[in-house]
């Protein structure tokens, strides 16, 4: 904490195999690190709550109001693993990603590297393609993104959302052909657009039930089939499905 400048996190890993923060001497060990490095972020692997969540394996948000990191592996092993058939594809390393953004979280995504420090050629193939599609549609992941919710808006078959501000913006990973169907929208879009090519897409907005027309036959996102559609609303989005039922007051 003295030798190498400012240092942003202390990145506590796995308490075991003391069972408490008092046989860890956690609250000692933190004061020191705040006292020598005052701006310091620190994990919740001491024991203690601390600054951020770190749930490992699995992207869960954590409270709202609450710092987190997701920490994933990318084939199964926090080492390298030459072997391992299991490399997660670019279309599930999206999926993380917007879950962490759509939560207001942060992903950590492990490599693995090999005993002379190369990145796997496995890891590099799909990295090289998660960042050409963040690229293009970065817009949607990076910066004031809202967290997402069943007030704000929902689960569909096709895909799910992030939000910003007015817009919204919808990630198609199950492309239905030339006509797409959102229902329940309760604001009012006024463009819609290609997030990756700023293309507008033809729309018709009845009510709650807005349709996009004259799509492409396929998915048009060459690189993992995870299209971005931009919605420009008059107002903070929200969408509300009923599933066919009326709940009476």
């Amino acid at each position: 904490m003295t030798n190498y400048g400012k240092i942003d996190i202390l990145w506590y890993d796995v308490s075991w195999p003391l069972p408490t923060p008092e046989a860890w001497e956690s609250v000692v060990m933190s004061n020191i690190a705040r006292a020598l490095q005052p701006h310091i972020l620190i994990n919740n692997r001491a024991k203690l709550d601390e600054d951020f969540g770190t749930p490992e394996e699995h992207v869960p948000a954590a409270e709202e109001g609450r710092a987190w990191e997701a920490c994933m592996t990318f084939n199964g092993s926090w080492g390298y693993m030459p072997i391992s058939p299991d490399w997660r594809s670019v279309r599930e390393v999206l999926g993380m990603l917007r879950t962490a953004a759509a939560g207001q979280g942060n992903l950590l995504l492990n490599i693995g590297p090999a005993p002379d420090g190369s990145v796997p050629p496995e890891a590099v193939e799909r990295l090289d393609a998660v960042g050409q599609w963040v690229a293009q549609n970065g817009e949607a992941l990076y910066g004031e993104v809202e967290r997402t919710g069943r007030d704000r808006v929902e689960w569909m078959p096709t895909g799910a959302w992030t939000l910003k501000g007015n817009n919204a913006y919808f990630w198609c990973t199950r492309w239905p052909g030339q006509e797409l169907v959102i229902g329940g929208l309760q604001t009012q879009v006024n463009r819609v657009s290609f997030l990756a090519t700023g293309q507008p897409i033809t729309f018709e907005q009845n009510g709650n039930r807005l349709i996009l027309k004259h799509l492409p036959y396929h998915n048009p996102d060459p690189i993992a089939g995870v299209t971005i559609i931009k919605l420009e609303c008059d107002s903070p989005p929200r969408q509300k499905l009923g599933a066919g039922c009326v709940v009476l007051d």
